[in-house]
């Protein structure tokens, strides 16, 4: 018992209810799921008032199961997850993925994707629905979080139609993420340490920000890409320099495997390959902004007059160790020269966040770490299988806000994809709705 603080429990319609009073009003939750959901809602609804206590604030499932998908752009995805709001804990259950192979197209093309999507996310989601209703007598979730952008809209439409059809089907809330908050807070769903503020570098294949966020839903852009995204640069530079794969940049990483510090390295061939550190020079050097294209530009001018056929296996390797480590540099002298010139952003900041596919490469950990360890006092990353695109950070990233506005945001049915939709913008689109 707390002071200024009265707990008691009642049966409502057989249903197990948790009532607190903290004096300026009433918090109530259960634990036999959503269909409850509706006694409680209608305690609300009619205005109904409970003995000594009156008409409470906000209600609070104190388990719920959410469904997620994401297919924002060639991996079709759908994970369920279990949360609990009162204990904070949340349990993976399911966590699927079907990647596209675009190895011999060189690269995604939208309507293969959009094909892909279409063939792959409605068995993902009925296995798991199937198993969750066999295996655990859960015959529907009581949330859908969708990916609704950024990324490709036919890719999208796939995920977010299925969801709306599901919340009709379930009669349960239709939740649409922006897939870059997933991958920013998807480290909060393994590493509860990690606390607001903090710094985010989401390094991907579509992406390169660096992020200030101040809660679930405040976000600030402090530097991002004026051209393509890192990850973009190292797919390219890679297939420029013979490496075939689904994911070019886990190949080169795995290419270069031996290779720690590929500049120390002197070689009469590839040392005339002159990879550049873009926006670091004139009046460029003042601009808080990433460039990644100009290294594909140097890789082409370089095999020109060097072609793969004439180089040893070792001087390959040696290239591709010289790329990845000079696309790192870059990255971290611009979130360098962004700290010396937006040094107000960074006070009383302690955490460091790298997420996205290329956080996944270990030696982009370690520079990071290296580099700015007297910047930041910790540094945090997600699993492995969680830097790329999954279904996880989205249900994860729907968890957090639906929690954040006490349960009651969702979007209506009509809501369409975005292909563009910063971080900095995430609520101002008009379409999110509040129950109470």
């Amino acid at each position: 018992m707390v002071e200024g603080r009265m707990d008691c429990c009642l049966y409502i319609e057989t249903a197990h209810v948790y009532i607190r009073f903290d004096g300026t009003g009433v918090v109530i939750w259960w634990s036999t799921g959503y269909r409850n959901a509706v006694v409680i809602d209608m305690l609300v609804r009619n205005r109904v008032r409970l003995p000594q206590f009156g008409v409470y604030k906000s209600v609070t499932r104190q388990l719920y199961h959410v469904l997620a998908i994401e297919t924002s752009c060639d991996d079709t995805s759908v994970a369920w997850l279990d949360h609990d709001p009162v204990t904070h804990r949340t349990h993976v259950s399911h966590n699927l993925k079907s990647t596209l192979n675009s190895m011999m197209a060189g690269g995604i093309i939208p309507t293969a994707a959009h094909e892909h999507h279409q063939l792959q996310i409605s068995d993902l989601v009925q296995h798991i629905a199937k198993e969750q209703k066999n295996m655990r007598n859960i015959p529907r979730p009581d949330l859908i979080c969708v990916t609704r952008g950024p990324g490709m809209l036919g890719s999208l439409s796939t995920g977010l139609t299925l969801a709306k059809g599901l919340s009709i089907a379930w009669d349960i809330p239709l939740l649409g993420v922006n897939h870059m908050l997933g991958h920013l807070l998807v480290p909060r769903l393994y590493d509860k340490s990690l606390k607001f503020p903090f710094i985010s570098l989401l390094v991907s294949g579509g992406h390169c920000l660096l992020v200030h966020s101040t809660s679930v839903t405040e976000h600030k852009i402090l530097c991002e890409s004026i051209d393509i995204a890192a990850g973009d640069s190292l797919d390219k530079c890679g297939r420029e320099i013979g490496l075939s794969g689904i994911m070019i940049g886990k190949v080169m990483d795995q290419f270069t495997e031996g290779i720690n510090n590929p500049w120390d390295i002197q070689d009469h061939v590839i040392d005339k390959c002159q990879l550049p550190n873009p926006l670091t020079k004139g009046t460029s050097k003042h601009k808080l902004a990433f460039s990644f294209s100009p290294f594909i530009t140097s890789v082409k001018d370089f095999l020109k007059l060097h072609p793969l056929n004439t180089l040893t296996t070792y001087q390959h390797k040696l290239l591709a160790a010289r790329i990845q480590e000079s696309i790192f540099n870059h990255i971290i002298t611009k979130i360098l020269h962004t700290i010396e010139n937006n040094s107000s952003m960074f006070e009383n900041v302690s955490s460091f966040v790298c997420s996205g596919g290329v956080s996944a490469n270990n030696k982009l950990r370690t520079k990071l770490q290296k580099t700015l360890h007297d910047h930041f006092n910790s540094f945090h990353y997600p699993p492995v299988e969680l830097c790329t695109d999954n279904a996880v950070m989205i249900g994860w990233a729907g968890i957090e806000m639906f929690d954040r506005y006490s349960q009651s945001i969702s979007n209506s049915l009509d809501i369409l994809p975005i292909r563009k939709w910063p971080l900095e913008d995430i609520l101002r689109i008009s379409d999110f709705k509040y129950s109470h």
